[in-house]
């Protein structure tokens, strides 16, 4: 009796230890079968875009620091590029310090490039701002005016901006004019037609601007104080190296071309100045 019961209990242990059936099989091989297959799609699609990117990296990297590369053919492979990658995936890839520690558009300046950097351009909505400090620095390597305009590079008022906007009064227009050395002294003059210059100045008391000449960074700015008196200052915007600047002031009014210019000269900066930070 107790050798049956002994044995019926074996038989039960059996059959609890028994392996699943075979209909409940085919369930567990699916899954295993589908992430497999997800996981070898996700690896080839993270090989092929690495492999696109490199592609796109090396021919940009031929276009901005081949010397004499010819523009038109240059503006063709870029626009090759644009198109193998996605909009955000390339103007990511070009402000990134990926080619000899600095980014495509660097180059592009340095080299004084001009076409490439409007091709480049054309596909950046916005610079992230590590790569608009890095393109101040080369405009200032390049002495070039034009690209730090064209980029928007300079340091503005945004409060300012909007104001002029609202008053339906178009952007202010700035030009530099490069002279060169004379008497041993590097000499430039910047121009700037401001709209609405009072009607701005006496509400938002200050009106900022930057440009590039020399190798440096400049500023200068209207500025009204508490007595309503309207005051002009310059100076050095960062990364730019000191200098010791010697400085003339003419103001004139276009809306009354016959009426006499304001000619300021100011002899004041005998000491150096240094760039603001």
């Amino acid at each position: 009796m107790a050798a049956n019961l002994s044995e019926g209990f074996d038989d039960h242990k059996s059959i609890g230890n028994a392996p699943p059936s075979y209909e409940a099989t085919p369930l567990s091989g699916s899954f295993s079968a589908s992430a497999q297959s997800f996981s070898l799609s996700s690896l080839f699609s993270f090989l092929f875009i690495n492999h696109q990117r490199t592609a796109v990296l090396s021919r940009i990297r031929d276009i901005v620091l081949t010397p004499n590369f010819t523009p038109s053919s240059a503006i063709s492979i870029i626009n090759a590029c644009a198109a193998d990658l996605t909009p955000s995936r390339f103007s990511k890839l070009l402000q990134t310090p990926n080619i000899e520690g600095h980014t495509a558009l660097y180059w592009a300046i340095v080299n004084n490039k001009r076409e490439v950097l409007s091709a480049f351009a054309a596909f950046i909505s916005e610079c992230s701002p590590a790569c608009s400090s890095e393109l101040r620095l080369a405009c200032i390597l390049a002495s070039d005016h034009a690209s730090f305009t064209q980029l928007k590079l300079a340091n503005i008022d945004d409060k300012g901006e909007a104001l002029r906007r609202s008053l339906g009064c178009p952007p202010d227009e700035l030009e530099v004019h490069e002279t060169g050395r004379v008497d041993g002294d590097y000499q430039f003059a910047a121009s700037v037609r401001i709209r609405m210059f009072q009607k701005r100045l006496r509400i938002t008391h200050k009106l900022n601007y930057e440009f590039v000449a020399g190798g440096r960074i400049w500023w200068f700015r209207f500025a009204m104080d508490n007595q309503w008196k309207w005051r002009i200052k310059f100076g050095l915007a960062s990364p730019s190296l000191p200098a010791c600047p010697k400085a003339s002031f003419r103001i004139q009014d276009d809306g009354e071309p016959d009426r006499k210019s304001l000619h300021l000269t100011d002899t004041k900066f005998a000491e150096t100045v240094v760039p603001d930070v």
